[in-house]
């Protein structure tokens, strides 16, 4: 289920500060200055305002702090200019302005306050939005979310769903970039340490102005911003690299711009990222997104998205994180509703009678990726995986896609007998005493598992990237056998088995 920071705001006063972030619903936008975010990114690098910083005050949980965690929070944190920051940023708690100065310095004060992030009031700094240290970048955005009162065009923080497009993205080095609905541009970021130009579009103007501040604070000068929906700002052009985590979440609301598909009913926003994304790939270039896609069952859940990802000239892997079935999706999404028992039963009404008069029975929630490359036969792999467990799992991608261009080709499982194989650097074989057969598990990436047999297991210790599948068979002293072979392309397209030269 969907951890939710909405709700009621809770207050409380102190001598020294006061939560004011969120008490009020203020009408504000952020001003992407590039030297005070330069500024503001220096100050905060020189206090060591980063994610081993918080953890190592408020534990493993500290970086993703939800509004529900403030007030305890708030009390172990020390009293020093690193713990004063993180109560002005990470908790959005209002501090004296001397406090600010102790920890920003006037410069980063002064920063700071053009930026719009926070205002002056008094001798108090009260913080409008947060500044959240996340995957060695600092990242400005919005306010702890309170329902109605959000500022239209409201920009989420780094939530889970970007830290699984992040660990799903290749991280190889590529030319051109492109991010697509960017929103606080956590995955353009992300892009520019590997990528030599990257383009973030975003329809949200308050989006396309944090994304711009964001890629100041952190020091960032090859991340361009461009106002439009979807792909129309980048209308002929092509990309080595595209991401999307794009609002599609499928309900009959409109009123989050970073969750709902406003203007698009059902998961058509889905439906036209993964189909219009081949088109603005580059030969060799790959393409992640999260997606939403709907079934008339759970037994027929992946046929939707398998007819979007036909005939596009990509090999495309496909990846469930959650499913659920409309009073579980709509449960899930509306649990900041959960203390109104009226509201909250009205919201699921409204949702499942949408549903079901799409005729949809279950909701799947997950990532798409694809590889455009040349040929006449592409591969559709369909997997699920542990959202909990997701891990970054570029390595990973990358051999599932050399796995797949290699599939494609084949007619048989017979014609790997020639290929040189070893086990990926991550992969374990698992043996129980006195159980036949074993687990292989890839401890990294989407942490995908297989039972084998015995006689596979064999084969797989010879496996040294030296000998090809048939050497390695026949020092196995074994018979080559379909279920064994089978089992190596089955390892192979999951990224636990990798090809050598």
């Amino acid at each position: 289920m969907r951890r939710s920071s909405r709700g009621a705001c809770a207050t409380w006063r102190d001598p020294r500060r006061e939560q004011a972030g969120c008490t009020i619903a203020e009408i504000w936008d952020p001003v992407p200055d590039a030297r005070a975010g330069a500024a503001l990114g220096r100050a905060l690098r020189a206090l060591r305002y980063n994610e081993e910083s918080i953890v190592n005050l408020l534990g493993e949980d500290g970086p993703a702090a939800g509004l529900s965690d403030v007030a305890v929070f708030d009390r172990r944190l020390p009293d020093s200019p690193l713990g004063d920051a993180a109560r002005l940023l990470l908790l959005q708690i209002a501090i004296t302005r001397d406090d600010a100065v102790a920890a920003l310095g006037d410069e980063g004060l002064d920063a700071l306050l053009t930026t719009q992030i926070a205002r002056a009031d008094g001798d108090r700094i009260v913080p409008r939005g947060r500044v959240v240290p996340a995957e060695g970048l600092l990242m400005s955005f919005d306010g702890f979310a309170v329902g109605d009162d959000d500022p239209h065009g409201y920009v989420a923080s780094y939530t889970p769903t970007a830290s699984w497009l992040a660990a799903l993205t290749p991280r190889r080095r590529f030319g051109r970039a492109l991010d697509i609905g960017t929103g606080s541009g956590a995955q353009a970021l992300l892009a520019s340490r590997h990528s030599r130009h990257v383009v973030a579009t975003d329809l949200n103007p308050r989006a396309v102005a944090f994304t711009s501040l964001n890629a100041a604070l952190n020091g960032i000068d090859n991340v361009e911003v461009r106002l439009g929906s979807l792909f129309e700002p980048v209308a002929g052009e092509t990309f080595d690299l595209i991401t999307c985590n794009a609002p599609y979440v499928v309900s009959p609301e409109d009123r989050w711009q970073y969750r709902d598909a406003s203007g698009f009913e059902a998961d058509q926003l889905s439906q036209t990222v993964v189909t219009q994304a081949p088109r603005y790939l580059n030969d060799g270039g790959f393409a992640c997104m999260l997606v939403s896609w709907l079934a008339e069952s759970e037994e027929s859940q992946d046929v939707r998205v398998e007819r979007w990802l036909a005939d596009n000239d990509c090999d495309s892997w496909v990846i469930g994180l959650s499913g659920a079935d409309p009073l579980d999706h709509a449960a899930g999404w509306n649990e900041h509703l959960s203390d109104d028992p009226e509201d909250y039963g009205a919201a699921l009404d409204r949702w499942t009678a949408y549903f079901e008069e799409l005729g949809v029975g279950w909701i799947t929630e997950g990532a798409v990726l694809m590889h455009r490359r040349s040929g006449d036969v592409h591969m559709i792999r369909t997997d699920s995986a542990d959202e909990d467990e997701l891990e970054y799992a570029s390595d990973q991608v990358e051999r599932v896609f050399e796995a797949l261009a290699l599939v494609a080709e084949l007619d048989d499982p017979q014609e790997l007998l020639g290929e040189r194989l070893a086990l990926a650097e991550d992969a374990r074989i698992e043996q129980s005493v006195g159980e036949d057969g074993a687990r292989v598990v890839l401890e990294a990436g989407t942490w995908p598992e297989l039972e084998v047999d015995d006689e596979t297991v064999d084969v797989l210790v010879e496996l040294d990237g030296r000998a090809t599948v048939g050497e390695a068979i026949d020092r196995a002293r074994m018979p080559p056998r379909r279920s064994t072979l089978e089992d190596l392309q089955e390892l192979l397209e999951l990224g636990m088995l990798e090809l050598r030269s």
